[in-house]
């Protein structure tokens, strides 16, 4: 309560029984203005929370630091690993300025014996061995590639070169037949003045009077071959293998092409052959005009 001077309505002033520091009662603005403060409880097992996080952080931290020394000490290590070696390191296999060669192992041993050629004569069936004899190379099947290797019978093929197109004429010679079959010989002279060789297969084909192609081209017959040296005036021969009017036939050729063997370029000759059953196939070139083998 606010006590003036002039007012003695209440007695001499710091007088009566009131609270405050004169025993004045308290004042009621200053509960207003000031009230009591009441704190509030900590919360059931807020302690124990904060404890299992400052572990976790701690824990954290912990692991952080130990993946970085290590990271540190590797790093280290691998650099003085690096300073230590001084370019004595030892290369494995040649520069790559140095050629590699591969050789091929030697074969030994006795060579396989080659198939028997059959082929039946008018009179008859009778089996004749392949020509060459022992030490000769097997002859290639169809898509097949083989270089076979002079076996020193006085060949001469080692200075005598490849017979080309323009030096052979091809034409049609004799013939054979039987059981079914039909067999006629493919006859090449050389009318060149200089000798040449023949090796393996020709290829070979028929055509109609237009020159167009019928039916495929000639498959070759397993035989085995050796190079065929030409002098000029020489021939050399292989054998037409047909069948005799059996099955489907296609008409008859009024002209055949042949390249001759390692030749791009072809030779036209007028000759009939006719395509049975779908048989059409070629020997390899022997020495002389009847065939191989020979007749």
């Amino acid at each position: 309560m606010t006590v003036f001077p002039d007012d003695h309505r209440d007695g001499d002033l710091g007088g009566g029984t009131g609270g405050g520091a004169g025993g004045e009662a308290p004042d009621p603005l200053e509960q207003l203005l000031r009230p009591q403060v009441e704190f509030l409880a900590v919360p059931s097992g807020a302690f124990e929370q904060i404890r299992r996080r400052a572990a976790r952080r701690r824990r954290v931290r912990a692991a952080v630091g130990g993946g970085t020394a290590v990271a540190v000490a590797a790093g280290a290590l691998y650099l003085a690993g690096s300073l230590s070696s001084g370019g004595a390191d030892e290369e494995v296999g040649p520069p790559a300025s140095h050629a590699r060669t591969t050789s091929a192992p030697a074969t030994t041993g006795t060579p396989a014996p080659q198939p028997s050629t059959t082929r039946p004569t008018a009179g008859g069936h009778t089996s004749r061995p392949p020509a060459g004899g022992p030490g000769t190379t097997a002859g290639p099947t169809k898509g097949s590639t083989v270089t076979p290797t002079p076996t020193g019978t006085g060949t001469g093929t080692g200075t005598t070169p490849m017979c080309t197109a323009d030096q052979l004429t091809p034409s049609l010679g004799g013939s054979d037949a039987g059981a079914g079959n039909l067999y006629r010989y493919l006859v090449v002279t050389n009318h060149s003045a200089t000798a040449c060789h023949l090796t393996g297969y020709p290829g070979l084909s028929v055509l109609d009077a237009n020159g167009r192609q019928i039916g495929q081209p000639a498959t070759r017959e397993p035989s085995s071959y050796q190079p065929v040296v030409l002098q000029p005036g020489d021939a050399a021969s292989d054998t037409i293998h047909t069948a005799n009017q059996m099955g489907t036939c296609l008409p008859e050729s009024a002209k055949l092409r042949i390249y001759p063997p390692g030749s791009r370029a072809s030779l036209v000759f007028a000759g009939q052959i006719t395509i049975c059953n779908d048989e059409f196939a070629i020997t390899p070139f022997a020495p002389g005009t009847t065939g191989n083998p020979p007749s």
